[in-house]
């Protein structure tokens, strides 16, 4: 049954599912408003005949005595009195229970009171007669008092027997249909709990049928998610979910493919963006050290341009490097070293700075002008900003785990929502931004994808206080660095 269940399609089994829920409901439902039809076609004409009877039972008796009793004293005239709308009614009402019930007894009971009635009209119509004359009173009274009122209550008792009898049918029928509903709830809990158990069966096997493949499918999802576009295991069956998984399986196949050409063409179109920014950096430099450099000359300080020279010189020196992309620190604390001094030829009244790297860290390997942009940084928008005597501090901290070095400056320093603006444009991932902190996108975009995400820099800042640039770099590496001294990596 499983099998055929997994070839049908997900539209007809929730359609069966439906049928099986629903029909047996209907029939229920169905079979419960005609039972309650039957009830209360055996309660209806009962209590419509047990109203009637009892507004009849109110109104005839005190009418007919009281109307009668003021025509035969003589303070109404039998014209002006509604008697024979009276009458009439109860006519219409004897009439309708007799039509109403089902019980011959109670049919006699009507008979009676008809013909009681009868009686009733032509005492009636004797005492209007004697009304009409004079000398007549003493007979009307005894009319009134013999004939009159005696058949009222020769009526009114009748009814009111015709009353017991029906409620004593109504009881009956109660009884009955109470027995009914008792052996109508045992079958209906009965069918109930069979429809319930089948109902039950029969969603195990469709449910399970679906949400297997869907869940399937969901994990399915959910490897990709994780970056696992390998093909996965078809389920069998014919249904559209196996024919969605069978395109799942395709499409992973196309983007895995496309996923290994984007990540080639991102990390070439990285490497070529950040070779381009390094490659700005050395002309843009240069062209202002040179004009330093000649204003110096005419104007005689041979000494001074003699140690600019030899500091572009290392420098640059440094900044080829044999065209090596990992230098060692020492190297690294050397070209910016080089990089301070020629920098305070042209700021000599508003910068100082002090390098404080720990010896042991001096053969660890980092990439090439990791630090000189940041320095950088820390003159163009820190000290120079703030039009004042500033320094800046580099140093180096190390444990069993990781190195950190450090660019303080005591500059402008960044509001807020600056260094928020930066902290955003470092960690986002994709091309890096010319100007978005001067070379701060650059470091930590090289720093990641040499060494991983979890390592990179962190920027620390308070208006006119000063800046921190902490770059942090992972100390397991080192042997790994030395042995590929000549890694062709950015």
């Amino acid at each position: 049954m499983k099998w055929k269940f997994t070839s049908i399609s997900l539209r007809t089994k929730l359609k069966l599912f439906m049928f099986f829920m629903l029909v047996p409901m209907i029939c229920m439902v169905i079979f419960l408003i005609v039972k309650l039809s039957t009830y209360t076609d055996k309660y209806t004409p009962i209590v419509n005949d047990v109203m009637i009877a009892s507004e009849f039972d109110m109104r005839f008796k005190e009418q007919i005595d009281y109307t009668m009793y003021r025509i035969a004293i003589g303070s109404d005239k039998y014209e002006d009195s509604n008697i024979q709308e009276i009458l009439k009614e109860m006519d219409e009402y004897l009439e309708q229970l007799k039509n109403g019930t089902a019980l011959a007894s109670n049919k006699k009971q009507v008979r009676m009171a008809q013909r009681n009635l009868s009686i009733l009209k032509k005492s009636i119509g004797k005492l209007i007669d004697n009304c009409k004359e004079t000398g007549h009173y003493d007979e009307n009274m005894s009319i009134l008092d013999n004939d009159i009122y005696v058949i009222t209550k020769l009526i009114t008792e009748e009814i009111r027997e015709y009353m017991y009898y029906e409620a004593l049918e109504l009881e009956k029928v109660r009884q009955a249909v109470e027995a009914d509903i008792k052996m109508t709830l045992k079958v209906i809990f009965f069918i109930l709990a069979v429809v319930l158990g089948i109902t039950w069966l029969l969603v195990f096997i469709i449910s399970d049928s679906i949400s297997k493949p869907i869940m399937h499918l969901c994990e399915i999802t959910k490897q990709v998610g994780k970056g696992n576009f390998t093909m996965q295991k078809i389920r069998g069956g014919g249904d559209e979910i196996a024919i969605l998984e069978s395109s799942f399986n395709k499409m992973l196949i196309k983007i895995n493919k496309l996923v290994d050409n984007i990540k080639m063409k991102q990390n070439t179109l990285r490497i070529a963006e950040l070779k381009l920014l390094q490659a700005q950096i050395n002309p843009h430099f240069l062209y202002n050290t040179l004009d330093t450099i000649t204003w110096m000359a005419e104007d005689g300080q041979s000494e001074e341009v003699v140690e600019l020279v030899s500091a572009l010189s290392q420098f640059f020196r440094v900044s080829l490097s044999k065209g090596k992309d990992y230098i060692t620190l020492k190297e690294e604390e050397s070209h910016i070293k080089s990089y301070l001094q020629i920098q305070q030829f042209r700021y000599a009244d508003i910068l100082e700075y002090e390098i404080n790297i720990p010896q042991e860290l001096s053969e660890f390997p980092v990439l090439k002008l990791t630090l000189q942009p940041l320095v950088e940084n820390a003159i163009y928008h820190g000290i120079k900003q703030k039009r004042e005597k500033g320094k800046i501090i580099v140093e180096g901290q190390y444990n069993n785990q990781s190195i950190l070095l450090k660019v303080k400056d005591n500059g402008i320093g960044m509001t807020e929502e600056t260094l928020d603006q930066i902290k955003r444009s470092i960690n986002k991932e994709g091309p890096v931004a010319v100007d978005a902190g001067f070379g701060l996108v650059n470091v930590n975009e090289r720093i990641r994808l040499n060494y991983g995400k979890e390592y990179g820099i962190r920027i620390e800042s308070e208006y006119n206080v000063g800046t921190t640039v902490t770059v942090h770099l992972p100390m397991n590496l080192l042997e790994k660095h030395l042995r590929e001294d000549e890694l062709n990596v950015i």
